[in-house]
């Protein structure tokens, strides 16, 4: 067909062609047809036509968190041709192999976002490219570039490396490591495992638990300096400003490389099963038949660890992102019910994070949920890495990192982690107010709890009461107990006509701004200048009329849309929740094999960080310990952090150690 016919078609039918073209082999497969002449080139550039661009992308690629997580302006064609160009690009560079790009740092935070968006579309596509292969070799020939003293840099490029080879993760990927190199990678995620010191493990000190932070706060928030770096970590700075969608610089944190590092570590440790001593009873009847009453595991307790995974991968998504099929009641449901369902909305409390915590001293503007309650409520298995605390002493008092640095050289043991925990809620009614933060006291983690916190279960209720000086009586204590509800998902707990903060806004319905930061300020200055009138009517009305034309602009749950001047606003329903608290303990044959203990905790509201203290269930039971553990649910359905006893009180760097958990049921 000559230019000249080609020109004399509609517009249509000329668009359709190039759909076909770039449906069949690509968006590359257009640069004949955008050569062909001027006219074309103008009429179905990226300029001018962003419908082909945005039909290519909605059929490659996946959309579901993109309306999800940033509203319906995220879903038009100016904004999806422009992500597809990014994604584009980041492809072509993979495809290119090589390591050493000078661009490598974009194309590794394009693909982080697309696996955060992930429904199986963007999966296939980056697999197809070769990335698990591309970001395997920048790993083992490039983590220790730049290097500080041995130890490997914590930095953008190799935090989004290590979890792209923990996003790439599969079994077939973990059986085809030959030994060394499965060795390899342990030993090069040991330094990010073994040593909190150097590299943080939450976006804020959990010495913290009312964020953000007063700048006027006392006493102000201090490191102390090591050998190998100030700590604890407060990360000012630790974030990316990126275009996505139609927001042209989202600030994005830098995701925890030691977060990644340790599912990546405990994921080759696992490839192997356990020993089973063949001196061991077969289970827990032989056993007692045997006259062996004392605590100890079984061959059928080493079994079970080995048939649970504590590293669980991600799961795989299908290909062709056809995820709905077999949800119940799908033709019934809503856009937003259905975009909820989506595979990618397992990763979106810990995008909410990054996008949110980026300051401890800045209130977030994306007010979003950064932990999914009732996730927590149920049984845990995981394992916890223990080092020799001499060894790990004699570390911290040299910056350099040993040459014969090794799980031989640390003493490093695993031991198992068992827990059964419910989650008890405070509802914002009238006369509720949640426990008081608790303090470090005597270098004891206390999980944000009061030290004196007594708690009693009841029914679906948990009584907490703890001691308090008298604010009437000098030097005389008195004790004051919270009442929390048990949650539970129905969302029965929440009451509309009782819930304080849907009484005060008069809706049940959450908008948080963009802008309120610099509104409010300019508002005070303004109010400062000129003093409002007596008569308050006129004014109460107005924002009566603002309030209802933004109910009456979208009724979606959790949707976030954009104003005239590119503010994002986001609307959310609200769930009346204001804390949560854990309790739990090991179950009986859990506890006959491992110790049996007991366990109570916190969310922190801030960024989702959970807290769970472990102490002994048996009166006089000391020697098994006091420990904390801190971290954050990955992907919704592992717990990842640091564990510490108080072994050390009063010192500056706290002994710690690795943990992963996974929810069985």
């Amino acid at each position: 067909m000559s230019s000249s016919s080609l020109l004399s078609l509609p517009l249509e039918l000329v668009e359709r062609v190039a759909i076909h073209l770039t449906d069949t082999d690509g968006i590359k497969a257009l640069l004949p047809l955008l050569l062909t002449c001027k006219h074309l080139y103008n009429t179905l550039g990226t300029r001018s036509n962003h419908h082909i661009f945005a039909s290519h992308f909605a059929s490659h690629y996946d959309l579901s968190s993109a309306s999800r997580r940033i509203g319906p302006q995220a879903a038009n064609s100016r904004a999806y041709a422009s992500q597809l160009l990014r994604y584009a690009h980041a492809i072509s560079r993979i495809r290119s192999g090589d390591i050493h790009a000078d661009d490598i740092l974009d194309t590794f935070w394009t693909s982080f976002l697309m696996f955060m968006e992930d429904d199986g579309k963007n999966r296939a596509s980056l697999e197809a490219a070769g990335l698990p292969d591309f970001v395997d070799r920048f790993v083992r020939e490039r983590l220790y570039d730049g290097h500080r003293n041995g130890w490997p840099a914590d930095n953008a490029v190799n935090s989004l490396a290590l979890w792209l080879v923990w996003l790439t993760t599969t079994e077939d990927r973990l059986r085809a490591e030959s030994a060394p190199q499965r060795t390899q990678m342990i030993k090069l995620m040991l330094p990010f495992v073994a040593m909190p010191v150097r590299y943080p493990s939450a976006l804020a000190p959990d010495i913290h638990f009312s964020l953000p932070l007063s700048h006027d706060v006392i006493p102000a928030p201090h490191s102390v300096p090591t050998l190998h770096g100030p700590y604890p970590h407060y990360l000012y700075g630790r974030y990316q400003s990126t275009a996505l969608y139609s927001i042209p610089d989202l600030e994005i944190g830098i995701p925890l490389a030691s977060i990644a590092a340790k599912l990546i570590y405990f994921s080759r440790r696992e490839v192997f099963p356990i020993g089973v001593p063949s001196h061991l009873p077969r289970d827990r009847q032989h056993a007692f038949q045997l006259g062996l009453t004392m605590i100890g595991p079984t061959q059928e307790d080493v079994h079970e660890l080995n048939n649970n995974k504590v590293a669980k991968l991600v799961p795989p998504t299908p290909p062709d992102g056809n995820w709905s099929e077999g949800i119940q009641d799908w033709d019934t449901m809503t856009a937003d019910q259905r975009a909820a369902e989506a595979p990618s909305s397992r990763w979106d409390n810990d995008w909410y994070r990054l996008v949110d915590c980026t300051d401890i001293f800045k209130s977030v503007s994306f007010k979003r949920s950064h932990y999914t309650p009732g996730t927590m409520s149920g049984l845990w298995q995981g394992r916890m890495l223990i080092a020799d605390n001499t060894a790990l002493e004699a570390l911290f008092q040299r910056a350099h990192m040993p040459t014969s640095f090794s799980e031989q050289d640390l003493g490093v043991i695993v031991a198992p982690v068992f827990m059964r925990l419910r989650e008890y809620v405070c509802m914002d009614i009238a006369s509720n107010e949640p426990l008081p933060a608790g303090k470090m006291e005597d270098g004891r983690h206390n999980a944000w709890l009061p030290a004196s916190t007594r708690h009693l279960e009841y029914g679906n209720e948990l009584a907490l009461s703890y001691s308090t000086p008298d604010p009437v009586v000098p030097r005389r204590r008195i004790e004051i107990t919270k009442r929390y509800r048990e949650y539970v998902a129905d969302g029965s707990l929440h009451d509309e006509t009782t819930c304080r903060g849907c009484l005060y806004r008069g809706t049940s319905e959450m908008v948080f701004r963009e802008f309120d930061e610099r509104f409010l300020e300019m508002l005070d200055g303004e109010l400062a200048a000129a003093p409002l009138p007596d008569d308050m009517e006129g004014v109460q009305d107005t924002v009566a009329e603002d309030e209802g034309a933004e109910e009456e602009a979208g009724d979606d749950d959790d949707a976030m849309s954009v104003d005239g001047d590119d503010e994002l606003v986001i609307k959310r329903k609200c769930d009346g929740i204001m804390d949560i608290v854990l309790v739990g303990e090991t179950d009986e044959k859990h506890g006959q094999a491992w110790h049996p203990y007991r366990f109570y905790g916190r969310v922190r509201k801030w960024d989702g960080l959970i807290a769970l203290v472990r102490v002994p269930a048996t009166p006089g039971a000391h020697h098994v310990g006091f420990w904390v553990f801190t971290g954050y649910v990955v992907g919704g359905q592992s717990l990842v952090g640091n564990w510490r006893t108080t072994s050390h009180p009063g010192e500056p760097v706290t002994f710690e150690g690795a943990f992963v958990m996974s929810k069985r049921d």
